[in-house]
């Protein structure tokens, strides 16, 4: 077959959902998020050159504490913007901070700032007043005791994050991969710090993801 059709022969599936990308009947399937396929190393090309292959098709690991879809959105985010370097804020279960160069992740930092949000009922929340946990983060269990409202709260947990994470985004630009309120509130978050961030449509770039890695793997 030639390579102008290969690169159109393939379907993707994300474990979980319903929807299928791709091509009706393609001979290569691609599968993100399955369960019983181990994440790989948390550095290197976002992109891999290879995917483990199983009966089921070619499976997309986890990369480090990145689950799979997530990696899959951060593969198209880099389709789009080839020559983009910065840090790469992903906001799940948690949130990793992952520093991007040349295609690779060459570093990544783990925050359980979501965790407590939603332990505390905080994820639909708009944050405000950031600027002193932001200027002193180590006063982070004190200041959020003195905050009363849910906005103030997510902003103390938000602005000691930003202020804790100050070495990876100082001078550099942002992207934030995920949905929903939180993901905004990190937006907002790292604006107030006035970090040049990019706001992305994480299940927009899953189809660019899928045909990045078809590319890959011909």
């Amino acid at each position: 077959m030639p390579a102008y059709l290969a690169g159109m022969d393939w379907q993707g599936r994300i474990f979980g959902s319903d929807r299928i990308w791709g091509a009706d009947g393609a001979s290569r399937l691609f599968v993100v998020g399955a369960p019983d396929i181990a994440a790989g190393p948390g550095t290197g090309r976002v992109c891999p050159e290879s995917l483990p292959e199983t009966p089921s098709g070619f499976h997309l690991p986890a990369m480090g504490a990145i689950p799979a879809p997530d990696r899959l959105a951060l593969i198209g985010f880099l389709a789009l913007n080839p020559h983009w370097d910065g840090v790469a804020v992903v906001v799940g279960d948690s949130a990793v901070w992952a520093t991007l160069s040349a295609r690779e992740i060459i570093h990544q930092q783990g925050s359980a700032t979501p965790e407590i949000a939603r332990a505390l009922g905080l994820d639909d929340a708009a944050p405000v007043g950031m600027d002193t946990a932001r200027d002193r983060p180590e006063r982070l269990p004190l200041l959020l005791h003195d905050a009363r409202s849910a906005s103030a709260k997510i902003g103390t947990l938000l602005g000691a994050e930003i202020g804790a994470t100050r070495t990876l985004w100082l001078g550099q630009q942002a992207v934030v991969i995920g949905a929903g309120a939180l993901a905004k509130a990190y937006v907002t978050a790292l604006r107030e710090a006035h970090v040049p961030v990019t706001e992305t449509d994480r299940t927009a770039l899953f189809d660019k993801g899928f045909a990045a890695l078809a590319a890959q793997t011909l």
